[in-house]
């Protein structure tokens, strides 16, 4: 179970996002806090999933995901994610892995 803290800062992140013009449908928490294994030291795997992000994504764009992030909370390692490939993809390990063990955070 991820700690609602965790859940608070995220909701905060994803929310920026949208604010900045990417249209986020979710985020979804894997990775350490999804598993119920974090540390004070463990950053927050957050795949971020927007329509955006199946078009090619732009240097700026993925800029944008780690500035926002570095200043809602430095422990956020933002992953884009298409809303395509969440859905039907089977070539990233790291979308597998989310969707094995993550915990949905809606986007509010």
């Amino acid at each position: 179970m991820v700690d609602s803290a965790i859940q608070r800062v995220v909701q905060n992140y994803l929310q920026n996002l949208s604010a900045l013009g990417i249209p986020v449908e979710r985020g979804i928490i894997f990775g350490s806090h999804a598993r119920g294994s974090a540390t004070i030291w463990s950053d927050i795997d957050l795949l971020v999933i927007s329509s955006r992000f199946d078009a090619p994504r732009t240097r700026e764009v993925l800029n944008m995901l780690w500035r926002v992030a570095a200043r809602e909370d430095a422990r956020i390692e933002p992953v884009p994610c298409g809303k395509i490939e969440w859905e039907s993809s089977t070539e990233s390990a790291i979308v597998e892995v989310a969707r094995r063990e993550g915990l949905e955070v809606a986007a509010l």
